[in-house]
């Protein structure tokens, strides 16, 4: 089969990892993030460094080595969008909400009345804002105000001080509000500069000096035409792990084309949803193969091994740790007895869903550890599968920690045997952890109890 390409991409960047925090959500791994559906090119290149030995007569090349794989994958996207912005340059994202409103730059071409009045309305704030459908607005009385006299020339000729308003205005379809500048303005036009308090109709995204592009699994839809049959199929190009490259150009001009807004990712090696045995730097999978099924290819068994763990992953098992186990008082027994658990294994995945019998509230509020708090705890038994867990390296939100003989003890006093990790959760909230001993690793997510 051969065909062409000449069709642009649809690109969903989900987070790459559990808890990724992007602007002020958090998103679970594999979440989408963001989509760009709106993109004029598309385009990814691999690049590669070849060195030779050389010798003989002539100088001629005897043998070739290749390396230092590099893959790109560019997003030209038409428009931007608040989100887009935040992953993009890596920036905060924040929603406004009351207390914590937003102030808005503002500024009106208005007349002075006779005793120096300036008056705001609805109206002149809708049209400098863009939204025609707000119902009122707040100016903001924290701010100093200030007003620049415009000539017959069109240049500032004065700038004048706004006097102070008591308390915030509100300007609606009833109210307008009354600006004062000294009376020597009486007649004048004058720019007067103020600020807006706003919740509604506003994001604010944030870049500072620490702030970069993160990582994200990228899938990109789009379409291939079959040269023999002239359909176009459907074909998925997945990138498991992808660096957005911070550096962008943001051009605002009143001629020439509109600007555009380019995602640059670095890909890395990665493992994909469908692939957890290999890692790879992009997959491309076309939909619907045409042809004989002597034409197919036969070599596309990407399923997951069921009867062995991949090399890198620990060999994990979870289970609760007995009501019988020694440690646990009463209320805590309780707990261990009305609580079970299942575990969905994917490469170095552990997904570990809990269930309580009676529902979570009927759990005991206990307390483990003296300053954890009076909380629904369960203990479970984490089996890694090695020998011990000295020298593993746990990893909770994010700090890092090294196990050592003082875990293996807390193990041991309840009951736990050898290469196996006492971990207390709590039922009503998710929770993820990670562990790695030299190339094994594991990430587990914690289910909440339903």
């Amino acid at each position: 089969m051969k065909f062409g390409v000449r069709e642009i991409c649809d690109v969903t960047f989900k987070a790459a990892a559990n808890n990724q925090k992007v602007g002020n959500k958090v998103f679970k791994k594999y979440q989408p993030v963001f989509m760009i559906d709106t993109a004029r090119t598309s385009n990814f290149e691999q690049a590669s460094t070849t060195v030779y030995a050389q010798g003989g007569r002539g100088y001629a090349r005897l043998i070739a080595w290749e390396g230092e794989k590099t893959m790109t994958f560019t997003v030209e996207d038409a428009l931007m969008s608040p989100m887009g912005l935040a992953v993009l340059s890596g920036a905060g994202l924040i929603n406004h909400k009351v207390g914590e409103s937003a102030r808005v730059h503002v500024t009106l071409e208005k007349s002075v009345g006779a005793n120096g009045e300036i008056e705001v309305e609805l109206d002149d704030l809708r049209d400098e804002t863009g939204l025609d459908n707000a119902a009122s607005f707040l100016i903001c009385d924290c701010i100093p105000m200030y007003a620049t006299v415009i000539g017959a020339s069109g240049k500032a000729e004065d700038f004048l001080e706004v006097d102070d308003i008591a308390e915030p205005i509100t300007v609606d379809a009833a109210n307008s509000a009354t600006l004062t500048v000294d009376a020597s303005a009486a007649g004048k036009v004058v720019v007067v500069d103020f600020y807006l308090a706003m919740t509604n109709g506003v994001q604010t995204v944030t870049i500072g000096p620490e702030d970069f592009g993160g990582f994200y699994y990228v899938e990109a839809q789009t379409l291939f035409r079959d040269e023999a049959t002239g359909k176009d199929l459907a074909a998925n190009i997945t990138f498991p792990r992808v660096k957005i490259q911070s550096g962008f150009t943001f051009t605002m001009a009143a001629s020439g084309d509109p600007s555009t807004f380019n995602f640059v990712m670095d890909a890395f090696p990665g493992y994909t949803i469908a692939r957890c045995d290999k890692k790879t730097m992009c997959d491309i999978q076309i939909l619907s193969i045409t042809g004989s099924d002597e034409d197919q290819c036969l070599d596309c068994d990407t399923t997951k091994p069921e009867t062995e763990t991949p090399q890198y992953s620990l060999e994990t098992s979870t289970a609760v740790v007995s009501k019988d186990a020694p440690g646990l008082t009463a209320d805590m027994k309780e707990n261990q007895e009305k609580t079970s658990v299942t575990v969905i294994k994917e490469g170095s995945k552990d997904t570990i869903n809990l269930t309580v019998a009676g529902g979570v509230d009927t759990l005991n509020d206990v307390e483990p550890v003296a300053g954890w708090g009076l909380e629904k705890w369960v203990a479970l038994d984490y089996n890694t599968g090695e020998d011990t867990i000295v020298g593993m390296s746990y990893t909770n939100r994010g700090t890092t920690v090294t196990l050592g003989a003082e875990d293996v003890a807390d193990a041991t006093a309840h009951g736990l045997g050898a290469g196996h990790l006492l971990v207390w959760t709590k039922a009503d909230l998710d929770a993820d952890f990670s562990l790695a001993k030299g190339a094994k690793t594991v990430d587990v997510h914690i289910n909440k109890a339903v």
